[in-house]
């Protein structure tokens, strides 16, 4: 993300968190908070005050210059957000010329998620304009975008125009399996001297390997019998699942010829690029920073509004 000034101030909205960045002449400043969406929709009474509010006490903080205007994506725009718009339709065109948005109030533009035949996003699409941002429109005739999180996106590009939508709920597939199945015993246990959260590659490659080899709940139970018949801690188990999961997620691209680019945090760019070797994709790869590519995209969407397009 190139640091020069920004005009506007880059809000995502999540469902569990709220953010601002705006870029100075000498600084970036960002702001957090746990004001997210489902949180403002759960205490019920005037919505549109609540996000005012909440939007309001983010910005103080902030301390940007008054009076810039706020381009906010993710899930204000949704059925619990600040107001419901309808989704843009694929096919969803990179120049940004597909957004569906709205001045909510003056000074809050809420823009829209995308939407096909069936399946749906809220968010990624200004990551997936950033990214068009950073190469400068000059994409592959055909890629796939990868944003993973809680529900990974798979973003099917062609010509620059986002064409198919895969959703795959690798992040919660986790986090259920790990905290509320019966799975959880076998990584809660910790090996004597073992950080917290410590990631086990060889256990994750493992992982990696198995979903090739079954569907995935034929897969699952694996995490136990590591347990029981090979003593693996819970570590171990924990990074087992998640290249079972991940792995699982990628084997859906191994049929293509297409470039694949996946956009994530350093952990996460980690793991998928080396489940990406074992599932035969490292030649068609390329992992960049997601870090700014929604403030990017945003920016793309404020130019057309600038300039009255």
């Amino acid at each position: 993300m190139e640091v020069s000034t920004m005009n506007f101030i880059a809000c995502d909205w999540g469902t569990s968190r709220l953010r601002l960045r705006w870029h100075g002449p000498e600084e970036l400043r960002e702001v957090a908070s746990e004001d997210g969406a489902a949180r403002l929709a759960a205490r019920g009474g005037d919505r549109a005050l609540a996000f005012r509010e909440a939007l309001q006490a983010a910005l103080l903080r902030l301390g940007a210059p008054v009076g810039l205007p706020v381009m906010v994506s993710g899930m204000a725009s949704s059925s619990i957000g600040w107001r419901e718009l309808p989704y843009a339709l694929l096919p969803f065109s990179l120049e940004g010329s597909s957004v569906v948005g709205q001045w909510v109030e003056p000074g809050v533009y809420l823009i829209s998620g995308v939407r096909g035949q069936n399946d749906m996003m809220r968010g990624e699409e200004t990551q997936a304009l950033g990214w068009a941002e950073q190469v400068c429109d000059v994409l592959p005739l055909q890629a796939t975008l990868v944003l993973p999180g809680t529900h990974s996106k798979h973003l099917h590009l062609e010509s620059g125009v986002l064409t198919a939508i895969t959703t795959f709920m690798t992040g919660e597939l986790f986090e259920m399996l790990r905290t509320q199945s019966m799975l959880r015993h076998s990584m809660d246990l910790a090996a004597v001297g073992e950080p917290e959260g410590a990631m086990h590659w060889d256990a994750f490659i493992e992982g990696v390997a198995a979903s090739a080899r079954a569907g995935l709940a034929a897969n699952l139970f694996q995490v136990r019998t590591r347990q029981v018949l090979r003593s693996c801690s819970g570590a171990s188990n924990r990074s087992f699942l998640s290249g079972l999961l991940i792995g699982s997620e990628l084997r859906s691209l191994e049929a293509g010829e297409s470039p694949i680019i996946l956009a994530a945090g350093e952990a996460l760019r980690e793991a998928y690029t080396m489940a990406a070797i074992e599932c035969g994709l490292s030649s068609r790869w390329n992992a960049i920073e997601v870090d700014g590519l929604a403030e990017m995209g945003q920016r793309r969407i404020w130019r057309r509004l600038a300039s009255g397009q």
